[in-house]
């Protein structure tokens, strides 16, 4: 695929991340702040499993990435977290050439906790959902 079928205001992501370069590439939308707001994929045979359905596995971790992006995009100052819990709900198939899209709500955040939920769509249709709970482990320090 090339990026004259990635929809309209949407940007190539580097997530510098080796897994996820096995699983993009990604694209995201911006808000008008300059801040994560969606994330984009197309579905390509490589995310297909045997069935040439998007592989379940895909869509948890195109969720697991929303998730992320959108903490990082909603905290004030760099921070790193872990996943403490994941459940989701699969609600419909994608297939090659699907454009697949991942909005998160931050529920709430705490201290040491963050609940937060994200929903898979393609073509405005609601295909997956996801909740998580999320650990902060430290504050990142910055370089001046």
């Amino acid at each position: 695929m090339n990026d004259k079928n990635i929809p309209e205001g949407f940007i190539a992501l580097d997530r510098d991340s080796p897994f996820s370069d096995l699983t993009g590439p990604y694209y995201e939308k911006l808000d008008t702040n300059g801040k994560h707001e969606v994330l984009g994929l197309r579905l390509r045979h490589e995310h297909l499993n045997k069935a040439r359905m998007a592989h379940g596995g895909l869509f948890m971790t195109i969720a697991d990435n929303a998730l992320g992006d959108a903490i990082l995009a909603q905290s004030d100052e760099p921070i790193s977290f872990a996943t403490v819990s994941f459940s989701s709900e699969f609600l419909s198939a994608g297939r090659e050439g699907d454009w697949v899209e991942a909005r998160v709500a931050i529920n709430r955040r705490g201290r040491r906790l963050i609940f937060a939920q994200c929903a898979l769509s393609i073509e405005g249709k609601n295909i997956f959902n996801a909740s998580a709970v999320f650990t902060i482990l430290e504050k990142k320090q910055t370089l001046d």
